[in-house]
């Protein structure tokens, strides 16, 4: 138990202990297990003998919110003081309760329940009974990222490291948007999303990339970041480029295909 409080609260930021799915790590673990449940048991046998359903009214709603969400938290890291600079340069957390560094904090929470709400993304896909794509990549992501945003909230609060929040949110900006206007038959939107499609993949490994690059800065002699953080997501980071890059390769290899 002193193990537990020690590790769980005495060497967790405060300041987050009282926020939604930010203190305890019960709530998150439960989270995954039923997220896991709802996407390979019970969703799928509740859709055994019905027909898919479309959602695309939902869906429109649900990327549209994706977009105007990753945008405010762009905003919300810049009134916090974040700066590109933040990329190579070491910047320590700031515990205090100074109005920028709690700003920066509560940035990592609207991090970590955006992630909470991405699993719902799965279950519409089982939803659509579109099971094939709730693939490992899929799933392992989704998990991965959501208790890594746990850790990012309840430890590390800050510092260089919201460069990947910044990176991630332009991504998904990028990213829910093509899947919105890709979703409607406007030539225009059709247009745009043919051109923007196959570069999707790519801007995710990129992104990954300037990440890795960005967590080795942080790892500079003298740069009291949280290394423990760091130790757990660098091999987590180089987890997605393999698969995602394995998708890519895949992806492009049945494209070429198709078109001999």
């Amino acid at each position: 138990m002193d193990l537990y409080n020690y590790y769980i609260w005495e060497n967790a930021d405060p300041r987050t202990h009282n926020w939604f799915l930010a203190g305890s790590p019960f709530p998150m673990l439960g989270v995954i297990c039923t997220y896991l449940a709802l996407v390979y048991f019970i969703v799928p046998k509740f859709m055994e003998n019905r027909e898919p359903y479309k959602l695309k009214t939902f869906l429109g709603f649900y990327n549209l919110f994706q977009v105007v969400y990753c945008i405010m938290v762009v905003v919300k890291c810049l009134q916090a003081g974040w700066t590109f600079d933040y990329f190579y340069r070491c910047y320590e957390t700031d515990y205090s309760n100074d109005p920028k560094a709690v700003k920066m904090a509560e940035v990592t929470w609207y991090i970590l329940f955006i992630k909470f709400m991405e699993l719902l993304e799965t279950i519409l896909f089982v939803l659509r009974k579109k099971q094939n794509q709730v693939s490992f990549l899929h799933v392992y992501h989704h998990i991965s990222t959501f208790f890594i945003a746990y850790i990012f909230c309840k430890y590390v609060g800050g510092s260089m490291l919201v460069f990947s929040i910044v990176a991630n949110s332009i991504v998904h900006i990028i990213m829910y948007s093509y899947y919105f206007i890709s979703a409607y038959d406007v030539a225009i939107f059709k247009f745009i999303a043919g051109k923007v499609k196959k570069y999707i993949t790519s801007i995710q490994l990129i992104q990954f990339a300037l990440l890795t690059t960005n967590n080795v800065f942080g790892l500079q002699p003298g740069c009291n970041t949280c290394k423990p953080f760091l130790a757990m997501y660098i091999p987590n980071v180089f987890i997605l480029i393999y698969l995602f890059n394995d998708f890519y390769k895949k992806s492009y290899d049945k494209k070429q295909s198709k078109v001999k």
